[in-house]
């Protein structure tokens, strides 16, 4: 089996290399969810990385104050490496339905969490979905409103044929102080 990782070595032109990033995640076909949680969890490592370890290892997320920890077989966790970038979540804090991050750039992305297999055994995340926002902007001309669409992309499920599905929606999220963080699917600028 081809298993393509993600070098994080060389990163010339960051914006290149998280396009490239997503697009391998996209490209990986949905019936092999092994690989596709596997190159999703190295997207995750590469553009919201951890202060010690891997999204790969870790069986558990948890709201705690105002950060996500991660917590892993072995009883430690572990925090973002840039704790800004958690921006809020869904569901409970011990153990939330999905969680939302922003890079730099201001780009959100929702990871939904899977559910577990009951099996009895400290198991590994499963990640259901990874939502990657993009933003398309209309009348930027003098004197005219800007508005704005958002979309959001799905890199792990897709059509019948593998194709990256993208829907318009409004999404509701607890922000990490408490209050309501709402995401329009319309927007002005």
């Amino acid at each position: 089996m081809n298993m393509q990782t993600f070098d994080r070595t060389e990163q010339h032109h960051p914006q290149n290399f998280i396009a490239e990033a997503v697009f391998a995640v996209e490209m990986v076909n949905a019936d092999e969810l092994t690989q596709k949680q596997k190159m999703a969890k190295q997207l995750l490592d590469t553009l919201f990385p951890l202060e010690n370890g891997s999204h790969e290892d870790v069986v558990s997320y948890e709201i705690d104050y105002r950060h996500v920890q991660a917590y892993f077989k072995n009883g430690q966790h572990s925090g973002l490496r840039h704790a800004k970038q958690f921006i809020a979540y869904t569901g409970d804090k011990c153990a939330p339905d999905s969680i939302l991050f922003r890079d730099e750039s201001g780009t959100h992305l929702e990871v939904t969490m899977g559910r577990r297999k009951g099996t009895g055994y400290l198991e590994l995340v499963d990640i259901a979905d990874i939502q990657l926002e993009t933003c398309t902007i209309f009348g930027q001309g003098e004197g005219q409103q800007t508005t704005g669409l958002r979309h959001w992309v799905s890199l792990l499920k897709g059509d019948k044929k593998c194709h990256p599905t993208a829907t318009n929606e409004d999404k509701e999220f607890t922000a990490k102080n408490g209050d309501d963080y709402t995401l329009g699917f319309c927007f002005a600028v």
